[in-house]
């Protein structure tokens, strides 16, 4: 079979699981069948691309990726992109010099690359602002967010209310031990929807803190092609990313 192959090796190094492996893989270009799995409907998000990257690895991994960190997962995600259709990306975006809706090209082999640094490793002990609880985080996975996706949803069917439980489940989530011990999920909630509101907002900006440590940077800077204008912008998963106009 003719695919196009490349190696890269993980911001993790590999050293942020259980078992620590060899962080360079090498990657396989998507197939057709593997589109139409990623085209099907699904009630996980992220399960249906974890497991087309997982058949694209040659190497066996000790960690699906499912249960890779949110920075490993987000990598190779776009290095499966570059991979079967290369690195150019246009991204639609609105430029605040001009106003216009432009196509811009970004190049995302240019993309910056957070990678663990064992010295400093990652300090994953808060003590939050108001209770002074001291909180271990968790780094999160593509698992982790399907399972916070369902449950609120499940929520939602089941109080018949449109309440955003998301942003309780997501606490929930970050947190691994609360002064120094595991918590069950029933504890957990119970603790979460009875902390103040700074403190849950604290647990939720340090986890977004400490997951962005490790992996590609979430801003891009594109050249208006109206006005010339450089534009910073979050990435974005556009059609475009999967589905390339053919020149």
């Amino acid at each position: 079979m003719a695919t196009i192959q490349e190696s890269f090796v993980l911001p993790s190094h590999g050293k942020l699981y259980a078992e620590e492996f060899n962080p360079r893989i090498t990657l396989r270009s998507m197939t057709t069948e593997e589109e139409m799995k990623r085209l099907s409907p699904s009630d996980n998000e992220f399960e249906n691309l974890a497991e087309i990257i997982d058949a694209c690895i040659k190497e066996e991994l000790p960690v699906k990726a499912y249960d890779m960190c949110i920075g490993d997962f987000q990598f190779l995600l776009h290095k499966l992109r570059v991979v079967t259709y290369g690195s150019d990306y246009k991204m639609m975006l609105q430029c605040p010099n001009c106003g216009e809706v432009v196509k811009s090209s970004v190049n995302l082999d240019d993309e910056e690359v957070h990678e663990f640094n064992e010295d400093e490793g990652l300090d994953l002990e808060i003590t939050l602002p108001v209770t002074k609880h001291v909180i271990k985080l968790s780094l999160q996975t593509p698992r982790m967010l399907d399972v916070i996706n369902s449950k609120a949803k499940e929520q939602r069917k089941k109080t018949k209310l449109n309440i955003k439980y998301e942003v309780m489940y997501t606490a929930m989530s970050l947190i691994n031990t609360i002064d120094g011990q595991k918590a069950n999920e029933m504890k957990k909630e119970k603790f979460v929807r009875e902390l103040p509101l700074k403190d849950t907002n604290y647990i939720l900006q340090k986890g977004d803190e400490i997951n962005g440590k490790v992996g590609l940077d979430a801003s891009v800077i594109a050249k208006c092609p109206n006005c010339t204008y450089e534009v910073v912008t979050n990435f974005r998963i556009q059609p475009e990313f999967f589905g390339p106009e053919v020149n």
